[in-house]
Formats: C-alpha cells, structure tokens, sequence
C-alpha cells in the first residue's frame, strides 16, 4: 500500500472510529491499523495467504503487544465460485475466523493482483463479505490504478449497490453503499 494510501486508511480508522477493520493481505498496515484500534477499543482481522508472512505480521503484533488487537487469519487460495477468470481467492472456511458483522471497514489489499491468472484474484472480495459489513461501512481497495481493479471496480459498480470514490494519487478506491432511489 502506498504511503498515501495508508495515510488515508488511518485517517479514516481515526476520525471516523471504525473499531472493526478486515483487511484482506497483511503487512506494515497491519501493524498501524493494530496501533490505532487499540486507541480505539478496536479489533484488526488481517487475512494472509503466505504462512510466512502470516508469521512474519504475528511477530511484529508480538514485539507491539498487539497480539490481542489483531488477529492475523491464514487462509490458503483456492478456486472461488465468485472469482474472474478462475483466479484463486481466500478458502471460505479460514474466513471463518473473521467477524460474521459489524465490520466498519474492509481493506482489499489481497490477494496478489499480479503473476499469472491473478490480475482480478480481488474480485470476490466485496460480493463475499458484503454481509458482514456493518450499516455505513468503508470499502477500499489498494492498487485502484492497475487495470485489474479497475475491472474489478467496474464490476462491483455494476452488480452491487456500491459506488467508488477513485484517487488515482493514492493508488485506492474508497467504497460506499450506494443510497436506494
């Protein structure tokens, strides 16, 4: 995520006070979304598919003292009924171990969006958890400027009621439900 990016997830996390965040990849974001929940009362869910770099956030939550904050969940990919192109996304059952509601904000910075085949691997993300989502929550998806999201992002505008906010200086897209009528 670029550093524009994250400045304005954590802004957001901040003013708004979203106490639950998901976030699909994990990494430094992990780690400042963790420092910010924890002023908060809040809860990080961080779905990693590499059991390496899982590790890897868990040590750094670990030397924060953020284990209890964030909860970093690894969930290999695997084909998805949801995905273009068949490109893998998240095993549902390790997703399991995300909350069922109530999250504030969903952070889509994975699964890879490049090598072969993988160019839309984000797609299922929004269908998929949308019901888990609490009433007025943020959607954003990193590297909004590849032409894989972008795809994405037609899509979701397309078959969902949600509309995006595109800041091309920031490498994101910030998403809303879309108001009935």
């Amino acid at each position: 995520m670029s550093p524009a990016g994250l400045a304005t997830v954590a802004t957001e996390v901040s003013l708004a006070e979203r106490r639950v965040v998901a976030e699909l990849g994990s990494g430094a974001s992990t780690v400042v979304l963790a420092r910010l929940a924890r002023k908060l009362g809040g809860r990080v869910f961080a779905v990693e598919h590499s059991p390496e770099w899982a590790g890897w956030v868990r040590r750094a939550l670990e030397r924060d003292g953020l284990e209890r904050i964030a909860t970093v969940i690894e969930a290999p990919l695997r084909p998805h009924p949801l995905s273009l192109s068949g490109a893998p996304w998240y095993d549902p059952e390790a997703l399991g171990a995300m909350p069922s509601g109530g999250i504030d904000l969903l952070l889509i910075d994975g699964p890879p969006g490049h090598g072969e085949g993988m160019s839309r691997s984000r797609h299922p993300a929004l269908p998929a958890l949308e019901g888990r989502l609490a009433p007025g929550a943020l959607v954003i998806l990193d590297d909004a400027d590849r032409e894989g999201e972008r795809e994405i992002l037609d899509n979701w505008e397309r078959e969902l009621p949600w509309r995006f906010d595109r800041r091309p200086a920031e490498r994101i897209a910030i998403g809303r439900r879309a108001e009935p009528g």
